[in-house]
């Protein structure tokens, strides 16, 4: 075989390669949209719906907090039932996609890097999971 086909047969491997990864970051892709977690206050008076990339979907508040004069306190209650239900969003799609996502991840940088991490590895490593 030529060096022009030894280069191009090398060519079509990367092709391949590309064409693969962009199949795996659609399927990723299509299980996170709309992947949501939601949760609610001890007390009941506050519920959040979170994104998995941690927007706020939507938030309920019952009209009892008015009767809590502590601004602050409320502040924390909201931004804890926040936090709350963007793990449980982020717990969800680790559930859909064990392969990318161990369930033992620090933070929310290695989950939105994390399956990109494991498939360039695997592109380096010749393919393998």
């Amino acid at each position: 075989m030529s060096s022009f086909g030894a280069e191009t047969g090398s060519a079509q491997g990367r092709v391949s390669q590309l064409e693969d990864l962009n199949r795996e970051t659609r399927r990723i892709r299509t299980t996170m949209e709309g992947a949501t977690g939601t949760a609610e206050s001890p007390d009941g008076l506050v519920e959040a719906t979170v994104g998995v990339y941690g927007e706020l979907v939507d938030l309920a508040l019952d009209a009892r907090i008015y009767r809590m004069p502590d601004a602050d306190v409320l502040a924390e209650q909201i931004r804890a039932v926040i936090n709350e239900a963007h793990s449980k969003a982020q717990d969800a799609v680790r559930t859909k996609l064990p392969d990318l996502f161990p369930m033992d991840l620090d933070g929310a940088e290695d989950f939105a890097f994390e399956p990109f991490l494991r498939m360039a590895g695997r592109s380096t490593d010749g393919g393998a999971r």
